[in-house]
């Protein structure tokens, strides 16, 4: 099966060369060019005509929104994935709304950003997350990793009912049932338990 093709494009050198190092590390990806802003990244996305473009938003001379639909119109059929420092739904939306695939924060995982490029080159679009609190974070990291009520409510120095609670909120903000779909979501999106937890 051929490779998932990735342009790489951020304008912070480590930062790019570390992503190129990691997806040389993942099966099945092949990292084709690496460009430092919205004008190389447009070229190179043109010569290349990769499957995934791998761009961050924050840039010189030509930022990621403003290259955003020039690189649909030189690459109609790659796929963009836009890298952020901002997680916040409305810069995904913003970012979806200009012809994004979806967005994944530069904190999250490899994992995480192993499963985004493979979605967004199988066509799939990622979906914003719902705006969780920092408190609602919090509690879903803790789920994560296993932990019951109590010893999630010591953890915070909160009552176990208002765990509870959140857990609720959670669940409806998230569009899951069960505790253990609270666990997927979290693992998905790549949260780890919050420091001294």
């Amino acid at each position: 099966m051929r490779p998932i093709r990735v342009l790489v494009v951020d304008d912070h050198a480590l930062v790019r060369h570390g992503l190129v190092r990691l997806l040389a590390t993942l099966d099945g990806v092949e990292v084709v060019g690496a460009a430092e802003d919205g004008e190389s990244a447009i070229r190179l996305a043109a010569e290349t005509r990769p499957d995934v473009v791998l761009l961050d938003l924050s840039m010189p001379r030509l930022d990621g929104m403003s290259a955003l639909p020039r690189l649909r119109e030189v690459a109609p059929a790659s796929r963009v994935l836009v890298l952020s420092m901002h997680d916040e739904p409305e810069y995904a939306q913003a970012a979806v709304q200009m012809g994004a695939s979806g967005l994944v924060s530069k904190a999250a995982s490899s994992e995480t950003l192993s499963g985004a490029i493979r979605a967004v080159a199988a066509g799939k679009t990622l979906e914003p997350e719902a705006g969780l609190t920092p408190r609602e974070e919090e509690v879903l990291s803790l789920v994560a990793f296993g932990r019951k009520n109590e010893e999630i409510a010591r953890a915070l120095g909160i009552q176990p009912k208002t765990v509870e609670h959140h857990c609720g909120r959670l669940m409806s903000k998230l569009g899951v049932r069960t505790r253990a779909g609270l666990v997927a979501h979290a693992r998905r999106i790549g949260l780890r338990p919050p420091a001294g937890s």
